[in-house]
């Protein structure tokens, strides 16, 4: 009610002041420098100079500094809620557990990207690692017993085909023959300078290990002396230079073994083929021998083929390409780890701030995803007022500028603010678009108050000030081609016709505009108002009563 009694008393104000405002202009008729012609009254001002300050009123709310609406953001798919843990009004620290799914599910998809990571490391790192001596030897067996088998294969379509049973007899005696030697060479091998040094080496690490120990014992009865002392340390190293030298023996000693063994099996098979050729030819061949030995003689050329290649690739660098796309690889699944942990993690809702629980909207059971709500928190120990501007006002907003603020709940309080930053973007709200301008609340009184999230403010934002301008009466101006321009007496007949100057023109307060380019301090500027009209200086929204009606509207 006291609202509508202040509204009719403002009214009453108002027109008091428009009509006092005619009055004035209309009494200035009898004087020297005014006049009224058809019920069109005009007034002659000088341009002076002066200060002007000029301000944009708008409406904006309370909001909290730090404010977030919370969710499981990095959902995969539907779930049910496990667990709530807050309630609204309830005060939370940073880190605090809010809310929780179920997390089985996403561990499950952490251990099988971590699993896919792993595989994809091993084979760049195959690829990246030179091939060992023992590869490059077994690559070279194998090369070997291929060559021996094609060729063995050759002599076997070649016996099918004109049997020569003297040869096959020599073969059969040379197969014999060769794995003797094998034989024969396998146990010389055993007596070899090898099998010596590595029963020198067994020997010196055995005497090593037992002389350290005697030390040792020496040490631990405190009957050793600094010599004995230090030469624990010096066999230590002796003892480790044998094993390791023993472990190399032993390991060229079994590389030896293996391509003498391979070759005793070669020469057996050798044999044995040989000796069922010249069995099989003494009994006479046929088509389908023929044949197989045939498409033997093929499997052989092929088998050779590929154990030269594998032979071949051990030399070879790898190919740049097929590490590249190893790596990227690797990369690729490092990423699918991280954003699995990243979901998993995503299960336990926490508070990211000391804050408050503003609201909660859903309930422990309830179906959420990746865009459900679940709580709303902010930080209750600072605020800030958020403005609405619209676009065609928010040019004149910039940050740094100064501001009063006061709120509906206490409308007898003002207090100081200052503008935070632009933002760069609006939002459309009807057919306007408007941007949120976070404003800074200062001042002790404004942290007594019981000031709430969602509050009306009523914000003037000081948009501009001129010192020591030039300014005219707002009515003066005329808007012409885009631009304004002033009417000034007549210079050549006092009489006559008033004349146009075109000027450029700065901050407005609505009452006075400065003027920056076209008049000086001193030049005289013609006011008029049309009595009759009703638009007059009031739809120009540059007059006196526009600045009048402009300021009791923005209060």
């Amino acid at each position: 009610m006291k609202k509508f009694v202040w509204l009719a008393i403002g009214v009453l104000v108002l027109a008091g002041l428009v009509s006092a405002g005619v009055w004035y202009i209309a009494s200035r008729d009898a004087s020297a420098d005014g006049a009224a012609i058809d019920g069109t009254y005009t007034q002659v001002v000088e341009v002076e100079r002066g200060n002007l300050s000029s301000s944009l009123s708008v409406v904006g709310s309370l909001e909290a500094v730090q404010s977030a609406d919370l969710g499981f953001t990095e959902m995969s798919e539907t779930a049910k809620l496990l667990s709530l843990e807050v309630q609204t009004g309830q005060t939370v620290a940073a880190g605090d557990l809010l809310a929780t799914i179920d997390a089985a599910p996403y561990q499950q998809a952490v251990d099988e990207a971590r699993s896919d990571l792993r595989a994809a490391e091993e084979a760049l790192a195959d690829l990246q690692t030179p091939p060992t001596a023992v590869a490059i030897a077994q690559a070279e067996v194998a090369v070997a017993a291929a060559q021996h088998t094609l060729e063995q294969a050759r002599a076997d379509l070649a016996d099918l085909a004109a049997p020569d049973l003297t040869s096959l007899e020599e073969a059969v005696r040379d197969a014999q023959d060769t794995l003797a030697v094998l034989e024969l060479e396998a146990e010389l091998a055993e007596r070899d300078s090898l099998a010596k040094s590595e029963r020198d080496l067994a020997y010196a690490v055995a005497w090593y290990q037992l002389h350290i120990a005697q030390l040792e014992e020496l040490v631990a009865a405190k009957k050793a002396n600094l010599e004995q002392v230090e030469n624990i340390t010096y066999d230590q190293e002796q003892l480790a230079e044998a094993q390791a030298d023993l472990a190399t023996v032993q390991a060229e000693r079994e590389l030896a073994r293996r391509a003498r063994d391979a070759e005793r099996a070669a020469a057996q098979a050798a044999l044995a083929e040989a000796e069922e050729a010249l069995a099989e030819a003494r009994a006479g061949g046929d088509e389908l021998d023929l044949a197989q030995a045939g498409l033997a003689v093929r499997e052989a050329e092929v088998a050779l083929e590929a154990a030269q290649e594998d032979r071949a690739e051990l030399e070879e660098a790898a190919d740049p390409t097929d590490v590249a796309a190893a790596r990227a690889e690797v990369d690729a699944r490092r990423l699918a780890v991280s954003d699995a942990e990243a979901a998993l993690a995503g299960t336990q809702l926490v508070a990211p701030f000391d804050g408050t629980v503003l609201e909660v909207y859903v309930a422990g059971g309830d179906p959420v995803d990746s865009s459900t709500s679940i709580v709303t928190v902010a930080n209750l120990e600072s605020f800030e007022v958020v403005a609405s501007v619209d676009e065609t006002t928010i040019r004149q907003v910039s940050a740094g500028q100064e501001a009063d603020i006061s709120f509906d709940a206490y409308p007898s309080q003002v207090f100081e603010g200052e503008v935070l930053s632009v933002p760069l973007q609006g939002t459309l709200q009807g057919d306007v678009t408007v941007y949120e301008v976070p404003l800074s609340l200062a001042g002790a009184e404004a942290e007594a108050l019981n000031l709430l999230v969602g509050m009306t403010a009523n914000v003037e934002i000081q948009v501009g000030q001129a010192t020591d301008a030039l300014l005219v009466p707002a009515m003066a101006l005329q808007r012409a081609n885009g631009g304004y321009e002033v009417l000034v007496p007549n210079t050549v007949d006092p009489a006559g016709e008033p004349e146009t100057v075109p000027v450029q023109v700065g901050l407005s307060d609505g009452t006075y505009t400065q003027v920056v380019k076209g008049l000086n301090a001193g030049d005289q500027v013609i006011v008029k108002l049309d009595a009759g009209d009703s638009d007059g200086g009031f739809q120009r929204g540059t007059g006196v009563f526009s600045g009048i009606f402009g300021f009791m509207g923005r209060r």
